[in-house]
Order: C-alpha cells, then sequence, then structure tokens
C-alpha cells in the first residue's frame, strides 16, 4: 500500500517503517524491529527482503531468507509477525534473494541463491 518501508539491517534486524514518506529528519527508531540473523558471511549475497505486491487474503506479507538450519524461507506479517517457515528438502542452500510470484492467485515463493539454484514454494 506504501505506507511501510521495510529494510533489512546488517545489524541482525528487519526494520518495518511506517510512514516514513511523512517524517521530516532523520528516522531513528523504526515502528516494528524484528530480531533476525543477516550475517550471510563473505561468500553469500546480503538478504534482501520484499513485500508481496499485492496484499495477500488481505494483509500485507513479506519474505526474507535466512540463516536457519534446516534452511528456511520466513513469511512474514505486515506487523512482524512470523507467519509460515518454508522449509524442505530441496532447500539446502540459503535463499539470500526471495520474492512472491506476482500473477498468482495463490501464495507462490521462489527463493534463490548465490549459484543461481531456485526454490520454489507453493
Amino acid at each position: 500500500s506504501g505506507k511501510r518501508l521495510l529494510t533489512t539491517t546488517m545489524m541482525d534486524h528487519l526494520d518495518i517503517l511506517e510512514d516514513a514518506h511523512l517524517a521530516s529528519g532523520l528516522i531513528k527508531t523504526p515502528k516494528t524491529r524484528i530480531k533476525h540473523d543477516n550475517r550471510t558471511g563473505r561468500w553469500l549475497s546480503t538478504f534482501m527482503a520484499r513485500w508481496h505486491p499485492a496484499s495477500f487474503s488481505g494483509e500485507e506479507i513479506f519474505v526474507s531468507g535466512s540463516m536457519k538450519k534446516p534452511r528456511t524461507i520466513e513469511v512474514f506479517g505486515g506487523n512482524g509477525s512470523l507467519l509460515r517457515e518454508i522449509r524442505g528438502i530441496a532447500l539446502t542452500a540459503v535463499a539470500s534473494r526471495c520474492c512472491f510470484h506476482h500473477s498468482a492467485e495463490k501464495l507462490i515463493v521462489i527463493g534463490g541463491n548465490s549459484s543461481g539454484r531456485l526454490t520454489i514454494a507453493r
């Protein structure tokens, strides 16, 4: 909806800022801060959390890769709550870049890594 701004920091947080376009000056504290291990190291691409291009089931959601083992892709609600963890035998590497398929009626999550391997979950 454009009301929230999502940031992936190198300080192990995912931050959600609300109405950032209305604020003047430096925004020091986000509306929501989620503890999240973002230390991908030297050989992996950094995480980039991404919003779903449209509200899904009336709720804004976003997706991010994870350093958790077994390997996981995490789906969060717009308020920062963890909605779903996607894992399985096909997810063998850290999915640094994740997104949603924009034209599907069902929720389809795509995760990719530095080597070009894609994992599609529906």
